[in-house]
């Protein structure tokens, strides 16, 4: 499944917007922390626990460079919450997944955002009912999310944008055709190895938010001048 990214400047979020990102892998976690840089309402759902694809029965070495396991913005907010000028590097895939995405999650920007043991079984859209009869009716459909808890039960949550960051195939059940305006898939085609995939999903997250903007330019891994 590979969702379209629609650049009609209709169809934009102002913040704070609210977004759920599907999946707590390094993408999702990227995808949520861009968000809150930007000041959208931001929450991430995930089925297991955090990284929990990246860990593998060996707990082997990092399959790239350690410095190129965050992004500028995702440095920033480590630096902040663990206010430190420089960070250590992970060496094993659990270092990365303990020492940084999880960090990741208890900072102020995304410090009880992240719902784990949740997962996400279907996406509809759900109408917006207008209080003012008057108003005309081109206020697009929310997003229902339908998703499961570790004990079993049922709960929906609304979002006005969604963003899929599960890596290969979500089996989320998406009831509305997947180029659906406000819909993304980050990290959904493998281009090459574990940095080129990575890289590759920053470029799509940048273009995600960039469309939400109406803001071709809009891009927060830019360097900035000095």
């Amino acid at each position: 499944m590979q969702i379209q990214y629609d650049e009609d400047d209709r169809f934009t979020l102002d913040p704070p917007g609210s977004i759920i990102v599907i999946g707590a892998g390094p993408l999702g976690i990227e995808s949520a922390l861009y968000g809150r840089f930007l000041g959208y309402d931001v929450k991430i759902y995930e089925s297991k626990t955090i990284g929990a694809n990246l860990i593998s029965e060996d707990n082997g070495l990092l399959p790239l460079l350690p410095d190129r396991t965050l992004s500028t913005l995702a440095t920033k907010a480590l630096k902040t919450h663990t206010e430190s000028e420089s960070l250590a590097f992970p060496v094993t895939i659990s270092e990365w997944v303990d020492n940084h995405l999880t960090l990741l999650t208890q900072t102020d920007l995304l410090a009880e955002r992240v719902l784990v043991g949740c997962h996400v079984t279907q996406i509809d859209l759900e109408p917006v009912e207008l209080e003012d009869d008057d108003i005309e009716d081109d206020i697009p459909a929310d997003f229902k999310l339908t998703y499961t808890t570790e004990s079993g039960e049922s709960h929906t949550d609304l979002a006005e944008s969604v963003i899929i960051a599960t890596g290969g195939e979500t089996g989320i059940k998406l009831n509305m055709p997947t180029e659906t305006p406000y819909l993304f898939r980050i990290g959904g085609q493998q281009v090459g190895k574990w940095e080129q995939n990575l890289s590759q999903g920053l470029q799509e997250i940048v273009r995600a938010y960039a469309n939400l903007g109406g803001r071709p330019d809009l891009d927060l891994y830019r360097p900035c001048r000095t």
